[in-house]
């Protein structure tokens, strides 16, 4: 190939990728504009993923021999919940590999921006992927249309709202694309063969260190894939092609395996979680889903107006795809293409996704929130162990694609026909679904990073001393109630946090999600949930608690007067900690610092 065809073949994904960029600074300006101090999200979840993020810039650091030499493994750490066994971080969201792909912006701006950084290339990423996937079997102008449709798809969208490990979704299409390469590469040899099954693995081995839970679906959304290629594409290849695909996806899973080694030895660690991590029953999308629009389009009120049984993070309600969008996949189903050379992947992709949403609705089956059937499907993937894990929410992003596989052939039908009126109306049809499913502006809000994170704590906190917050991380589904790890995470990670958001164990419970409470938590729980007085600052109880965290190596205790949502409000707990423990050695820049170490 010669530099100016590659030249020719490149210019359109280059301007695919500057107007994806384009599109997603529209979505996410508002953090575009502020990316240091400020994040999208209902919830704060993002102070987890930050906190992440920034952990493994910093083990890289340590690796490197420029760190602070304090924060452990990659993989388990005890950075948090340091008087409780630390965090295995195989079974929590860590973002291991992207953290490391994202290290140097980390050292350089901070990992609030990594993370929006992060967020703004996703949408573009997932497109890429997709259309790298739909070139296969259509044209590249619906490619391109279908995949921008993947990748600012409502499903994307709703859970960059908390949760980019779920919108990370490049796995999902190249996997398809692989098995579909692997099919066609019969004719090619053992070598080519070999090639992309190694390609392949390396992908699913990179997938394990950024969301085990869409490798899972992934895994069930190619097991869907497998039986709707056997049954409709059975006659297109010759028995020399599914060989070779056995071949490819054995290489596959060896290498795969290989690179998840690491994090499988990890989870059978300590602090893994002993039971399901949530409850079944409960993030089941429902049949009413994909056409009531809900919280990233910019037709919906900004919540879901279905019924749920209980409170369900918007990040989570990512099912909507629009009714004009459903009957026109309708319409090239089962008419417009039923007898032209597209008609069978354009089967495939529709028995796939019909297959892949029946285990999205979960068990049991919902209408409206109306319990529709008792046990569905997805009871089958919950009594296994490991996929019981699924949320079946999230494989709506399977179904989507799929959906957006159809509209793109169909409109690549409809391009090559416009003099038709069945085309024109097809084409009338995705034209309205795109005004439909646009997603809406994202609204951001500030991160409350307190100076003395980033200017003083050097000279007042050494390096590697066990530190407890208030306000401490709490697994609450609001923005700021974890800010506490961001503040470790800008730091540098100079101090072990006591607290902590996570998944773990405890030997009272076979799943946590935070950090449990020392003594003087549980002397300050009646005040902080139940609106009690403080406790007495010199009481008998409080001297032992504060003398607790001191035995337990606790070597200082920072209060944030200021910080969003600190219980009990800024002169309660600077009084009671003044005399429970003392005068601050430092208060300024937001912090007051009382040591507890000798």
């Amino acid at each position: 190939m010669t530099p100016h065809s590659l030249r020719s073949r490149l210019r359109p994904w280059l301007w695919f990728t500057v107007l994806l960029c384009l599109g997603s600074l529209v979505v996410f300006g508002s953090v575009a504009a502020d990316p240091g101090g400020s994040v999208v999200a209902s919830n704060d979840d993002t102070s987890l993923f930050i906190w992440w993020l920034g952990h493994g810039a910093a083990v890289l650091a340590d690796l490197l021999g420029f760190g602070s030499g304090h924060t452990g493994g990659l993989l388990y750490t005890e950075s948090m919940n340091a008087l409780g066994g630390g965090v295995n971080g195989a079974w929590n969201t860590s973002l291991a590999g992207i953290a490391l792909l994202l290290a140097p912006v980390t050292w350089a701006a901070g990992p609030i921006v990594a993370y929006n950084l992060l967020i703004l290339s996703i949408p573009v990423l997932n497109s890429l992927a997709t259309a790298v996937l739909f070139r296969r079997f259509m044209g590249r102008l619906p490619a391109f249309i279908a995949a921008g449709g993947v990748g600012f798809s409502s499903y994307v969208i709703a859970q960059l709202g908390g949760h980019p490990n779920l919108a990370f979704a490049i796995t999902p299409p190249l996997t398809a694309w692989a098995i579909l390469a692997l099919l066609g590469s019969a004719h090619r040899g053992r070598r080519h063969v070999s090639l992309i099954g190694l390609g392949f693995g390396l992908l699913l081995g990179f997938q394990f260190y950024v969301s085990t839970e869409v490798l899972a679906g992934t895994f069930l959304a190619a097991v869907c894939f497998f039986i709707c290629l056997a049954v409709f594409g059975h006659r297109l290849h010759p028995v020399r092609a599914w060989l070779s695909l056995a071949l490819g996806s054995l290489i596959a899973a060896a290498v795969a395996l290989l690179c998840a080694i690491p994090l499988l030895l990890t989870m059978t660690g300590a602090n893994a979680p002993a039971g399901a991590i949530r409850p079944h029953g409960v993030w089941n999308t429902d049949l009413l889903d994909p056409i009531l629009p809900a919280a990233p389009a910019w037709l919906s009120g900004g919540v879901s107006p279905l019924p749920r049984v209980m409170d369900i993070d918007p990040a989570e309600l990512g099912a909507y795809v629009g009714a004009p969008a459903l009957l026109a996949a309708l319409i090239i189903v089962l008419a417009a293409l039923r007898k032209t050379p597209r008609a069978v992947p354009v089967r495939i992709a529709a028995a796939t996704g019909v297959l892949v949403f029946v285990l999205a609705l979960g068990s049991p089956i919902l209408l409206g929130g109306n319990v529709l059937a008792e046990t569905g499907p997805f009871a089958l993937v919950e009594a296994i162990p490991v996929l019981n894990n699924i949320l079946p929410m999230r494989l709506v992003l399977h179904s989507t694609i799929a959906l957006f596989a159809i509209l793109g052939i169909g409109l690549d039908w409809a391009l090559a026909h416009r003099h038709l009126i069945r085309a024109r109306i097809l084409s009338g049809l995705l034209a309205l679904n795109v005004i439909c499913v646009v997603p809406a502006p994202q609204t951001a809000h500030d991160v409350t990073v307190p100076d003395f994170y980033t200017q003083s704590i050097a000279e007042v906190v050494p390096a590697g001393s066990v530190v407890k917050t208030f306000p401490r991380p709490l697994a609450w589904a609001e923005p700021h109630a974890d800010e506490a790890m961001v503040w470790q995470a800008v730091s540098g990670f100079r101090y072990r946090e006591t607290g902590g958001y996570f998944i773990g164990s405890s030997p009272e419970s076979p799943v946590t999600y935070t950090a449990p409470e020392d003594a003087l938590d549980t002397l300050l729980h009646g005040s902080v949930f139940d609106g009690a007085p403080m406790p007495d600052p010199e009481s008998r109880e409080v001297s032992s608690a504060i003398t607790e965290l001191r035995e337990s190596g606790v070597d200082f205790i920072v209060l944030a007067p200021e910080a969003p949502l600190l219980p009990g409000g800024e002169r309660e707990y600077s009084a009671f900690l003044d005399t429970a423990v003392g005068s601050p050695v430092f208060a300024d820049e937001g912090v007051r610092v009382y040591r507890l170490g000798q």
